[in-house]
């Protein structure tokens, strides 16, 4: 696999596209949760006003519940990286760079494993940004004796998230090939049709939103904003999680069958 990536690597490091949208996510995602949470502590004791919202909301910015915030503003920007990694899919396809890798020894399988191995790249500089972010917030912004530690699953949960996203970007790339459609779709599934589906069964007060491909993570990452008086999910983390693990299962067993039968001059 370390093989594949540094073939893999040698293309990338000559995208300009590449690392400035990699670039744009490592630097924004911190910085953006920096700037909401200094404008947020700044307003203590402002206000009686200030100063209800912020008991009614706790202390989103602070050890250990700054690493949920940390992990819930990183997966505000994280479909970027599902756009560039459909871009850098259905380039292959564009300009018949997976054919002539096949062609020059590669097997069909080789070639998923490098675009996997690149998946992997994104979910681990990915979690590793939002793991900077929340240690370095919580310790500008933590007064006091506590536990850097504690609450740090919810980093583990955000790198499950950023690997079903990826996921999804995969299949819709290898199924669709063309980019700007695939984009599109992409961006429609995860803004659009995964968040009504979800409205519309937790309207109707069912459970089975909080499983569908996208919202089985996203639910793991609550909005920590949100009071939890406000909370309807009633499903154990741990089925959310195996639920995830089940898609991504599914969604490798597709990409895999469909890349094995299909015509690699279209």
């Amino acid at each position: 696999m370390l093989k594949l990536f540094s073939i893999e690597w040698l293309k990338l490091k000559e995208y300009k596209t590449f690392w400035a949208l990699l670039l744009i996510y490592v630097v924004m995602d911190p910085l953006a949760f920096y700037f909401f949470a200094s404008k947020y502590m700044e307003s203590q004791g402002a206000g009686q006003q200030e100063a209800m919202i912020k008991a009614f909301l706790g202390t989103p910015f602070v050890f250990p519940k700054v690493w949920h915030s940390s992990a819930w503003m990183g997966g505000l920007f994280f479909v970027m990286i599902g756009m560039l990694y459909i871009l850098l899919i259905t380039n292959e396809v564009q300009y018949r760079t997976h054919r002539q890798n096949i062609i020059d020894g590669w097997s069909r399988m080789d070639f998923l494993k490098a675009k996997f191995s690149v998946l992997i790249f994104f979910v681990l500089v990915a979690t590793a940004v939002v793991f900077i972010s929340g240690l370095g917030v919580g310790l500008i912004y933590s007064k006091g004796s506590y536990n850097i530690f504690e609450g740090i699953y919810f980093i583990g949960y955000f790198a499950l998230m950023a690997f079903i996203y990826l996921m999804c970007a995969f299949i819709i790339a290898i199924l669709v090939k063309r980019t700007g459609l695939s984009i599109i779709i992409y961006f429609a599934f995860v803004c659009i049709v995964d968040n009504v589906l979800w409205a519309i069964l937790t309207f109707k007060k069912s459970q089975f939103g909080f499983f569908l491909p996208l919202e089985c993570t996203d639910s793991l990452v609550p909005n920590p904003f949100k009071p939890s008086a406000m909370e309807t999910r009633r499903v154990p983390d741990s089925y959310l999680i195996a639920t995830a693990v089940g898609y991504c299962a599914l969604f490798a067993y597709v990409i895999i069958s469909y890349f094995r039968k299909t015509d690699l001059k279209t």
